[in-house]
């Protein structure tokens, strides 16, 4: 028998104070390290709804002395955004309408116009969606106020705006004036400076950002939809909410002029690369929510959610609506 085997043994099968403390400040290095990337994942995505709030308020602002308001557009990347920008509003189409409009019959829910722009070139037709009929007092002619905005299809087509609510039971088209009318066409923003590009490791998650409590509806998710643009009117409400912004786009779904409040999922870049519950479920996650009447800007907590469903989608955005107050 050797007589140091046991005792080595029993040494070699532990482990000294020294290698304990250095496997504890090993451990507590880690552990400051996780917590310290929380913490500026969580105040980078507040830090990106603070900004983006301020870029509405701003917004706002400018449209209250605009008569064609003001707009910010937002750049899509599929499911996600980290851009936006100011947008030029550009002014009026102005022009006169063809002797075709009004049509003969009053029931039809559509009508053709051939619109002979005065002040833009025919092909600029092709950014307009709405449109106003009317007629300036001149030697001769009776002066007609301005029409309520109807849809505009260009190149040509008029309908009423169920976005607004005009059906057959509640909107006429203009009574029929000699000489006929002038008409005005609103246009689509286009893309102007840079506004912000979001912190790091922070984007808008458009999957569960749209409007409304229901987010299977056209404008209840904002993913997939191109460019989108929140626009302003002249007194500081929320005039259209767009998708395929891009003069490039095809537009297969006007404008909406909302009704209920835009949501906006601010989310941290590790919350979305989660393939379970994600954003949905994180508590770093912030809403920004826009009341389109009054163009009221709120920030509220994301209450986290156990499910992607549209009921839980449903259940944060009521949370968001109802103010959830923003977390430390």
């Amino acid at each position: 028998m050797k007589p140091h085997s046991a005792p080595y043994r029993r040494a070699a099968s532990g482990f000294t104070l020294v290698e304990l403390l250095v496997v504890a400040s090993i451990i507590a290095v880690l552990f400051a390290l996780i917590a310290s990337g929380t913490r500026q994942s969580s105040g980078n995505v507040r830090l990106a709804a603070r900004q983006f709030a301020s870029l509405l308020l701003a917004c706002q602002s400018r449209a209250l002395s605009s008569e064609a308001g003001a707009a910010l557009i937002i750049e899509s990347e599929g499911e996600r955004a980290t851009t936006v920008f100011n947008a030029d509003t550009l002014p009026f189409i102005e022009g006169a309408a063809g002797d075709e409009f009004p049509p003969s019959d009053p029931a039809v829910p559509s009508a053709t116009v051939a619109v002979t722009p005065t002040n833009a070139a025919p092909q600029e037709l092709t950014g307009g969606y709405r449109i106003q009929f009317y007629r300036e007092p001149e030697d001769g002619k009776l002066a007609v106020p301005p029409s309520a905005w109807m849809q505009f299809n260009p190149p040509g087509t008029v309908t009423f705006r169920g976005d607004n609510s005009q059906t057959q039971a509640n909107t006429i088209w203009p009574p029929p004036v000699e000489g006929g009318y002038e008409v005005r066409i609103a246009r689509y923003p286009a893309r102007a400076d840079l506004a912000l590009t979001l912190p790091k490791g922070v984007a808008i998650d458009l999957r569960y950002s749209g409007t409304g409590d229901d987010p299977t509806t056209t404008w209840g998710g904002l993913a997939n939809k191109g460019d989108l643009a929140v626009a302003f009117d002249g007194i500081g409400g929320v005039h259209a909410l767009m998708q395929q912004v891009k003069a490039t786009a095809t537009r297969a779904v006007q404008p909406l002029l909302p009704r209920e409040p835009i949501y906006f999922l601010f989310s941290s870049e590790a919350d979305l690369a989660d393939a379970s519950l994600g954003p949905l479920a994180s508590e770093r996650s912030l809403w920004v929510v826009i009341q389109p009447q009054t163009g009221r800007v709120t920030i509220s907590s994301n209450v986290p959610q156990s499910a992607v469903t549209p009921q839980a989608v449903r259940a944060a955005r009521s949370k968001a609506r109802a103010g959830a107050a923003l977390g430390k």
